[in-house]
């Protein structure tokens, strides 16, 4: 499943004109980034949490759709607010569809949904606010 989702959110991105390229020989701790000059995401496919390869290709996508621009490349970090924080948003956005294909409300909750594609704790509100704007209570958990 994950792969394709990373497939799909990788020809979303080429549909879109930017240029993704997976890169397996970096360390399994360096972060996937975002040239946002040159419009190219580089995925670390060697990241040492495989399940949130999908959510860090859709972080760096989500800054190329927010249009943000910096003078450096940015590279995936830990962050809530900000460019980094509109770009985890972003991110969530475009997981949700592929986390509710095919199941019933009462199937959908936010700590699966997080689990599915390991995003961090800390982003929970983000989640929990993204899944109540579709109309899910995410307030459930298993």
């Amino acid at each position: 499943m994950i792969n394709e989702i990373t497939s799909s959110l990788m020809n979303y991105a080429f549909d879109h004109g930017f240029t993704v390229i997976f890169e397996n020989k970096l360390s399994s701790h360096t972060p996937s980034l975002v040239d946002t000059d040159h419009h190219t995401i580089i995925v670390n496919s060697n990241w040492h949490k495989q399940n949130q390869i999908p959510f860090h290709l859709a972080h760096e996508l989500g800054h190329l759709l927010n249009n943000d621009h910096a003078n450096s490349c940015l590279y995936f970090t830990p962050l809530k607010n900000g460019i980094e924080g509109r770009a985890n948003k972003k991110a969530i956005d475009l997981l949700i569809p592929y986390y509710i294909e095919d199941k019933l409300p009462e199937q959908i909750n936010n700590t699966d949904f997080m689990k599915s594609f390991d995003i961090p704790a800390y982003l929970s509100d983000i989640v929990n606010e993204e899944l109540q704007n579709i109309g899910i209570s995410s307030l459930s958990k298993h």
